[in-house]
């Protein structure tokens, strides 16, 4: 046999290396104790790992949005279209039932009103001249009804306190024009509470149900989550137009309203909220967003949705 069919087994770059003396590597070791006890370790974790599968439990939320309404809160609403003429009460102000807050000035009403009091002074006049014309005395007596009727309308321009409290909001001044129903200042009586709407997905109203707990968190402020209990749910299902309205017509544009939605409503003990430690008051129509837990799970279920089904189907 020739040399050249001879050939080595090791490769001439490995014994190139051989021969230069570089540094040698060893025979790696496995202890078997070691290889044991991560063998044990790996199975624990496994079986810690399957078990936390198969009994951790997933919660499902019905969240949405909420705005919080303070109570024994009143507005007080133009009564009719017209000017404000003088605003005699200022923010902070304490009033009592019955004080003039406002008074409005409708240029329509007082120049009727100034008409038919010279109507009625005039027809006087020929009433003392005739006292036995009885068809002046008719007109003397009609006059004076439609005078009553108007002095009624222009007394309606005067807008006075409902309830005895602080005048808390004011939205209008001098000179400006408003609308029948508008809202122009609100009044806060004693004892201030607070309550809370939240809008929750409609198709979860089946699962809500006063005595279940609500968190709230208000919009702008970091760890505020409030502990409520709901009080009362709404029957009905509402799409959002409905919904705005029925929390009332100042609050139209604060939400946003998405889909139907069923009202949820509940108390809040304190007029008060912490957010990183710090003490804040809760004003009205402050929004934030509410969540209730309506139902729990598997997890592995939660993963594997399919399965649930098919266990069911099978016992």
């Amino acid at each position: 046999m020739s040399t050249e069919a001879v050939r080595s087994p090791f490769r001439e770059q490995a014994v190139q290396h051989h021969i230069r003396g570089s540094v040698r590597g060893d025979v790696l070791h496995i202890t078997p104790g070691l290889m044991s006890v991560v063998l044990w370790l790996v199975l624990a974790i496994m079986a810690c790992a399957i078990a936390f599968v198969c009994t951790a439990q997933v919660t499902a939320y019905a969240d949405g949005p909420a705005v919080v309404l303070l109570e024994n809160r009143r507005d007080v609403t133009a009564t009719r279209a017209g000017v404000v003429a003088e605003i005699n009460t200022r923010i902070g102000a304490k009033v009592k039932e019955g004080d003039v807050l406002m008074r409005l000035y409708s240029a329509t009403e007082a120049a009727e009103l100034a008409s038919l009091e010279r109507e009625l002074s005039d027809q006087l006049v020929l009433m003392m001249r005739n006292p036995t014309d009885r068809a002046a005395r008719d007109a003397l007596l009609a006059l004076r009804t439609r005078r009553d009727v108007a002095q009624t309308a222009v007394e309606r321009s005067v807008l006075r306190a409902p309830i005895s409290g602080e005048v808390s909001d004011l939205r209008a001044r001098p000179g400006q024009m408003v609308d029948a129903g508008a809202p122009l200042l609100a009044l806060q009586a004693e004892p201030r509470g607070a309550r809370v709407t939240a809008l929750l997905a409609g198709p979860e109203r089946p699962r809500l149900r006063p005595g279940m707990p609500m968190r709230l968190h208000i919009d702008g402020f970091e760890r505020s989550s409030v502990q409520l209990t709901i009080e009362r749910v709404d029957e009905q299902v509402l799409g959002p137009p409905e919904a705005i309205r029925a929390l009332g017509v100042e609050l139209n544009g604060a939400l946003e309203v998405k889909g139907p939605v069923v009202l949820v409503h509940a108390r809040v003990s304190d007029d008060s909220f912490k957010s990183r430690g710090v003490s804040y008051r809760l004003h009205h129509g402050m929004p934030a967003k509410a969540e209730v837990p309506v139902d729990r799970e598997s997890l592995l279920y939660a993963w594997m949705p399919g399965l649930g089904e098919a266990l069911s189907d099978v016992f």
